[in-house]
């Protein structure tokens, strides 16, 4: 008997593999893989699964459809979570959206209103499937994003779904491919899934894992999730650097990171999170161990407004007050904004039937000795004085010509600078900025610089600008703030021009700057390079090639007073680091 049962489990196992190979519908581009190891599912004494990976088309099929598909763009999105409680709100309305429409379909929900599209799910109604697929009883809606709510309806409101729901074995929209899927011993089951680099390459990149937990019942619902970056070791640096990890004491993103100044051998860096609701905070880092020394957190997000170091002090600027800090991060004061620029600040932006805003506002600079305010609204930049409340007009909105739609070229982000004799600001336009605008306080002119696509908020340092390939204005220059002179930089090795270009790719610090180009592989990106070089403000000679960083994209962090460029690079969370060079 014993032998007949492996003879049938045998054969079972055959007929499995000959329908799995010869199915004309299995993703014909996916790149071909070892064959993964597999093993026998092992009947579990003590209930009544077995435990093992589960290779059953029929059941892959299903968990596929039921779980696993409709999670790619949604509850996958959550990088790591270890119960349905730590998954964004969002996420899981959609979630419980597409399984109520893949149901019911859409047509069965009536429209928000007669001239929307949106259709109405309401909140008891999902909260049915928030308890089948992920074991909860209720949703903060305070967290669902504007638009996707009807509070007086209690009803979501989305229009998508409905689509082709492909199997498991074919190519989806997505490029997840399902990996190993297994029965553990507790009865929970983990679907993971793996993420190519490329169609064109043999790489997994990455993989997200499910798991699902099971009910007495036999149903399932998400437990837990994870991503997991793959190190294909691809990254390669050339160059006289020290390397680290990362920033020890941070947990950030580094894209949200700037640094504004140094201090005693540590950096002073800003972090200001992209997400307005988070907190924000000032670091000092030290430069031989890149260890956060001191933490310096505020309970509002300056990433609106900005910071920066003037002198000994750094300046803080929030939507209704002022802070000052010392270069120690301990505070030194906390000024309410004046009053009516406060109030512009809070009026509720509207835009023309064409996107062009009626009710504007730019931003703030204040100057050094705290008594002037630069701002910009529609009417363009103006300079209130904080001791008597006066206020003048610097530069009217500059007007676009040629363009009917499009006509005004608001200021944005104005920042003092020529010791606070002048104020420059990036001038708006569609899809790029159409420049700069830099006006003498004193003289009363104002002069408008038709080139550079980077933005004043990169501003750090008094000492000017510095354009690179831009893809619109391809002129390689520095602009002097104090005597407005534009300076031409001969560059041997441009790299590849004619690609938007990341601000991180330029940084002008005390006496030096630092330049990002790079070389483009448009079949596979780990073999793009990056080549950073070093301007020396005084000469304007560049030294190319410091660093060259080949497969990971590199950013500059900033450029120390004696000429050391700190930078990073990521091409996944597995291969990154941070850098200063010797």
């Amino acid at each position: 008997m014993r032998i007949k049962n492996i003879s049938i489990l045998i054969l079972a196992v055959v007929f499995i593999l000959s329908i799995t190979s010869g199915c004309n519908n299995s993703m014909p581009d996916s790149p071909e893989q070892p064959a993964p190891e597999t093993s026998i599912p092992v009947q579990n004494q003590d209930t009544k699964w077995e435990i093992g990976e589960i290779t059953d088309p029929v059941e892959l099929e299903k968990l596929w459809q039921e779980y696993i598909y409709d999670s790619i763009t949604t509850v996958c999105n959550a990088r790591e979570f270890n119960s349905a409680n730590e998954i964004d709100p969002n996420y899981v309305a959609k979630f419980c959206w597409l399984k109520y429409i893949d149901e019911y379909g859409k047509e069965s929900l009536p429209l928000a209103d007669k001239e929307s599209s949106l259709r109405l799910l309401p909140l008891n109604t999902l909260l049915e499937y928030t308890q089948r697929y992920f074991d909860l009883t209720s949703l903060d809606i305070s967290k669902i994003f504007d638009g996707n709510y009807d509070l007086e309806k209690q009803s979501f409101t989305f229009n998508f779904g409905n689509e082709h729901r492909p199997s498991y074995t074919n190519k989806n929209s997505w490029s997840h491919q399902l990996g190993k899927v297994t029965r553990n011993g507790d009865g929970t089951i983990t679907a993971v899934m793996d993420i190519y680099d490329s169609s064109k390459t043999n790489r997994v990149e990455l993989t997200k894992t499910l798991t699902l937990k099971k009910r007495e019942d036999g149903s399932l619902f998400f437990a837990s999730g994870r991503w997991d970056y793959i190190n294909n070791h691809l990254v390669s640096l050339t160059g006289d650097y020290n390397g680290f990890d990362k920033i020890t004491g941070f947990e950030g993103g580094m894209e949200e990171l700037s640094m504004i100044g140094e201090v005693d051998g540590s950096l002073i860096l800003a972090y200001a999170s992209y997400e307005k609701e988070r907190t924000a905070s000032l670091l000092l880092v030290n430069t031989q161990t890149f260890i956060v020394e001191k933490k310096l957190e505020f309970s509002d997000n300056f990433r609106e407004f900005g910071v920066k170091l003037t002198g000994d002090k750094i300046v803080v600027r929030f939507k209704n007050k002022i802070i000052t800090v010392n270069k120690n991060l301990e505070q030194l004061d906390e000024i309410p904004l004046p009053k009516p620029i406060a109030e512009l600040i809070n009026r509720e932006p509207k835009y023309d039937k064409n996107g062009i805003a009626d009710i504007y506002f730019g931003g703030y600079d204040i100057s050094s000795d705290l008594t002037k305010i630069a701002y910009s609204d529609t009417a363009g930049i103006k300079l209130f004085d904080t001791i008597d409340s006066s206020e003048k007009l610097l530069a009217e909105t500059a007007k676009i010509a040629g363009n009917k739609v499009f006509n005004k070229a608001y200021h944005r982000i104005p920042r003092f600078v020529a010791n606070d004799k002048k104020v420059i600001t990036t001038m708006t336009g569609y899809d790029y900025s159409t420049g700069y605008t830099i006006c003498d306080i004193d003289k009363g002119t104002s002069t408008i610089l038709a080139w550079g696509e980077s933005s004043t908020e990169s501003i750090w340092y008094d000492t000017g600008l510095l354009n690179i390939n831009a893809p619109i204005y391809d002129e390689k220059q520095t602009f002097d703030f104090e005597t407005e002179a534009v300076n031409e930089i001969k560059l041997e090795n441009t790299g590849d021009t004619g690609f938007i270009r990341e601000p991180a790719y330029c940084y002008i610090g005390q006496n030096h700057g630092a330049i990002i180009t790079h070389k483009w592989d448009a079949n596979d990106n780990t073999n793009n390079i990056f080549h950073i070089n070093r301007l020396d403000l005084n000469t304007q000679v560049v030294e190319e090639n410091v660093i060259s960083v080949k497969a990971a994209g590199t950013h500059i962090l900033g450029v120390l007073e004696d000429g050391r460029i700190v930078f990073w690079y990521s091409l996944n969370p597995s291969e990154s680091g941070i850098c200063i060079t010797k």
